[in-house]
Formats: C-alpha cells, sequence, structure tokens
C-alpha cells in the first residue's frame, strides 16, 4: 500500500510539471496587399475548437503568431485566418481617445474570410499571404460609424 501511495504521488507530481496548455507549432509570415508589405494588420488563426492565436504586422509586413502572453504559434491543424486593417476606438497613455480607423481590405480576408492554413506540429510554419484589394469591403455598423 505504501508503495502504491508513493506511487500515485509522483504520477500526479510529473503530470503537474508538464508545460500548460495544448500543444502549439510556430507560425511566422509575411502579408502583402497588391504586391506591397501589409503593415499595423492584425492577423488571426482560429483552430477549428480551441483558442485564436494572433499578431500585428510589421513596417515589412512581417508577423509571428502569439498564441498567449509567454507562448509563441498557434494549435495544429486546419485554422480559418482573419486579416485586417480595422482597428476600434482606443485611448492614449493619457486617457485621451484615439479614433479608430475602418477596414482597408476586402472582407473576404476578414469579415467573410476564405483564407485557412493548415499548422503542421513540431516545426516552424511560414504562412504568406498574398492580398489584393479588389473586392468588397466589409459593411460599417452604425457603431463603428460615430
Amino acid at each position: 500500500m505504501k508503495h502504491l501511495s508513493c506511487g500515485l504521488i509522483l504520477s500526479v507530481i510529473l503530470f503537474g510539471c508538464g508545460s500548460s496548455g495544448p500543444e502549439i507549432a510556430s507560425v511566422e509570415g509575411t502579408v502583402t496587399l497588391d504586391g506591397q508589405p501589409l503593415a499595423n494588420a492584425s492577423v488571426v488563426f482560429v483552430p477549428e475548437g480551441g483558442r485564436p492565436a494572433g499578431a500585428s504586422t510589421d513596417a515589412q509586413g512581417k508577423y509571428v503568431l502569439n498564441f498567449s502572453e509567454d507562448r509563441q504559434g498557434a494549435i495544429p491543424g486546419k485554422n480559418v485566418v482573419r486579416i485586417s486593417t480595422a482597428r476600434g476606438e482606443t485611448t492614449d497613455d493619457n486617457g485621451q481617445m484615439v479614433p479608430g480607423s475602418p477596414e482597408t481590405i476586402p472582407a473576404k480576408y476578414n469579415a467573410q474570410t476564405t483564407l485557412e492554413f493548415n499548422v503542421e506540429p513540431g516545426k516552424v510554419n511560414t504562412a504568406d499571404f498574398t492580398l489584393e484589394s479588389e473586392g468588397e469591403l466589409p459593411a460599417v455598423s452604425d457603431t463603428e460609424r460615430d
């Protein structure tokens, strides 16, 4: 009985020492619009039945996905991808309101996305997206216009 209790305690301790959260894989890439880098766009990967991962593109259109504050990557498997340039109204460090900005790229890349990417486990995934500005922009809601 003593050996069983020690074994059970050891199992619980070892199980508790594992990595927190689901398995993720690194994802990085570049987003271009009409052949030019798309700066300051949000890139979100949404897996089937899991937590999304996101990033913002830099001046060269490059991004690295973040799953959480301290983990980079996305859940492996098929992910729906949304890319957006819209920004909601926020406040700056002084508490002053900073106006938002409307969407500047077609809905087929965000609200009505057709983009998908299969994240492969155990490797650095490169997901580059070449977007074209031709297409319908998302409708602006009344709350976005105010």
